[in-house]
């Protein structure tokens, strides 16, 4: 348990049962690596080498065994050309990959590891509780069995004890028949009859459970010494299982520092070849470099310096024009994101002006409603008679009837203009409405501009119309109130005038009818003219919803026309390019054939380069700069993509497919 918990702190990991397959090749480093580092160098055996150089090219093959030192040894000029062979392409993508895959290998090997710990950890604790439970349950059972023990010795004892009375009973019953006489004996016999019958029938009910109850005991003891036993061998199965686990845990752990010390070895033989190989890579492209530049002045002949310049300039300007376009593009884009958002307020501003239309158009139905209850309510014509009481003022009583008559054609009046105001204004709202929801139903792709313009100037001339009927209606209404207001102070200078011995409570109720008509339609009144003021308002929202719209169409057609400016020029740009691609196609085999032509500058150069490193790095690197892009026969030029700046390859035919497949995508 000790040993486990100290490598769970340690971040052990642990293998059980299961081996981490044939992908995990790991021989060479068992048994090459494993000998140990003692002159700072790694033994690797040479079976396994030579198996895994089978696969190479005989240049590689010599070079590895002049590294490694196997087989027979070549000689110094051959070991120096195996360095330069060791790093080439092939070599250093094959290391790197086995140092992917070791990495690979390494990660797996760890994933497994932990996760065979975890489920040692779990199983170990598991088998600790199962045996302290068992050492428990063992405890127990032997308790049980002390107590079963005492109660059979006692019971022991309680038997010998009763057996003992019983025969003294017996030996004095046999001594008293004897030593008296028949008489004596009789009535003895008698009076001693009774007596052992009493015990026997004692003895007989104390012998017979007691036997049943040593039969059950001693069965339960048979059964807890059977499963003690059990629980012995059980706990002893735990122990050889815990013992074999904790040999394991062991076992795993010595492997595992093993293949650490083996990884560290391997890491740092590696890092140490990828420095020998990074630095000959350098070495081996300052002389393609020079090669190059030799090539070039030997092929001047056939490629002239102005056609370079020339497809150079034409590649610089393809790269600004790409630029540009890029840029052009993050601006379109950003106008989109504009639009989209300016779209989306739209949209918010369209649910909630229809839901502030469904509002009004409720609250216009109630009103309307309501104006219709007033009207047949309060306006209708006032019947009253009026009887004369003396014959001197039949004249008053005459003109009073005829003010009556008036007030009453007023009244009538007053109540259908106040109707046809209600529903002209009622009828002209809900156009008014129509126009807006439709106008709110415009989009960039179904609705021209025209119809939209044509939508807001109805709507102008209907909020017009609207407000020059209400102000006509607020005219002729106010006119009917003043023709109102005169005939009803005349009323009351004559009713002031009349004298009655008895007050009318019909014609005060009358009266105080007409005042509270009069008192409701002016509150009507002044609600008609609020709802003329928020009408108003809104007129000013279409107003300015019109300039935005139109700002909105304003940047949608240029946002449109620079599309279709960036889309013919992206056309020409592509067009552009793939002649530049054919072209530099034509160049690069022009100089393979011209390569195949001049073998012998290729290996002058090789010498010339070793001789005199200074001054050919100094002269012939000068006009290899000009042209980054120029294709390279050895392919050890990278290149970068023009379009996306981010892709870097060092064959040409993979940057082509790139470069294609970015110019598709865009």
């Amino acid at each position: 348990m000790t040993t486990l918990v100290q490598n769970g702190d340690d971040d052990s990991f642990i293998i059980l049962g299961t081996s981490p397959g044939s992908s995990l090749d790991m021989k060479c480093l068992e048994n090459g690596i494993g000998n140990g580092l003692e002159t700072g160098e790694v033994t690797l055996d040479k079976d396994q080498m030579e198996e895994a150089m089978k696969d190479l090219s005989d240049e590689a093959n010599m070079a590895f065994k002049a590294h490694f030192k196997l087989g027979d040894c070549p000689s110094p000029a051959s070991m120096m050309v195996a360095s330069t062979i060791i790093t080439d392409d092939r070599s250093t993508e094959e290391l790197q990959k086995r140092f992917g895959e070791i990495l690979d290998e390494n990660v797996i090997l760890k994933e497994t590891l932990k996760q065979n710990n975890e489920s040692m950890k779990e199983q170990f604790l598991l088998i600790a509780s199962c045996q302290e439970d068992m050492m428990k349950t063992h405890v127990l059972h032997k308790e049980k069995f002390e107590e079963t023990k005492g109660l059979v010795e006692k019971l022991r004892q309680e038997n010998k004890k009763l057996k003992s009375e019983i025969a003294r009973l017996a030996d004095t019953e046999a001594k008293s028949l004897v030593s008296s006489e028949t008489g004596e004996s009789v009535v003895a016999s008698s009076v001693v009859d009774p007596a052992p019958s009493g015990p026997s029938s004692a003895l007989e009910f104390v012998t017979s459970p007691d036997d049943d109850t040593i039969n059950k005991l001693t069965s339960q003891l048979e059964l807890v010494e059977k499963q003690r036993r059990q629980v012995i061998v059980d706990n002893e199965k735990l122990t050889w299982q815990k013992e074999s686990l904790e040999h394991i845990v062991d076992a795993t752990s010595k492997e595992r520092d093993d293949l650490r010390e083996k990884l560290k070895n391997a890491e740092l033989l590696l890092s140490t070849r990828d420095t020998e190989h990074a630095a000959e890579v350098n070495n081996l492209r300052f002389m393609i470099q020079d090669l190059e530049a030799q090539l070039q002045s030997a092929s001047y002949s056939s490629i002239s310096s102005e056609e370079v310049a020339k497809r150079d300039q034409l590649l610089h300007q393809l790269e600004g024009k790409v630029t540009t376009l890029h840029a052009e593009l993050k601006t379109a884009q950003l106008k989109i994101l504009e639009l989209e958002t300016v779209k989306l307020e739209f949209t918010k501003l369209k649910s909630g002006v229809s839901e502030a239309i469904r509002i009004y158009k409720d609250q216009i139905q109630d009103l309307h409603i309501r104006l219709k209850e007033a009207a047949t309510t309060v306006f209708q014509p006032v019947r009253f008679s009026i009887s004369s009481e003396s014959e001197n003022s039949s004249s008053e009583f005459t003109s009073l009837m005829s003010n009556v008559k008036l007030y009453d054609k007023t009244l009538k009046h007053l109540a259908e203009l106040l109707n046809a105001l209600t529903h002209g204004m009622s009828d002209s709202l809900v156009q008014t409405l129509g126009l807006i929801s439709s106008l709110h139903d415009y989009k960039l792709e179904r609705v021209t501009a025209e119809q939209f313009k044509a939508g807001l100037t109805d709507i102008k001339q209907q909020m017009e119309k609207q407000h020059s009927t209400a102000l006509n209606n607020i005219g002729q209404v106010r006119g009917t109130l003043s023709i109102f207001e005169g005939i009803f102070k005349d009323y009351s200078e004559v009713l002031k005038n009349t004298v009655a011995p008895k007050p009318r409570l019909e014609r005060a109720s009358n009266v105080e009818a007409l005042t509270a008509a009069l008192v409701a339609r002016g509150h009507e009144l002044a609600q008609l003219q609020g709802e003329l003021a928020r009408l108003r308002g809104q007129q000013d929202d279409t107003e300015l919803l019109k300039a935005q719209m139109d700002l909105y169409k304003s940047d949608f057609e240029a946002e449109r026309e620079s599309r279709q400016k960036m889309a013919s020029e992206k056309e020409n740009l592509q067009t552009d390019i793939r002649t530049l691609q054919k072209r530099n196609q034509e160049l690069t085999q022009q100089l393979e054939e011209v390569r195949k032509i001049n073998p012998s500058v290729h290996r002058s150069a090789t010498s010339s380069v070793r001789s005199s490193t200074s001054r050919a790095g100094a002269a012939p690197r000068a006009p290899a700069r000009p042209a980054p892009a120029q294709p390279a026969a050895t392919g050890n030029m990278v290149f970068t993509c023009p379009k996306c700046m981010r892709f870097s390859c060092d064959q040409y035919k993979v940057m082509e497919d790139h470069f294609d497949f970015c110019l598709d995508d865009f």
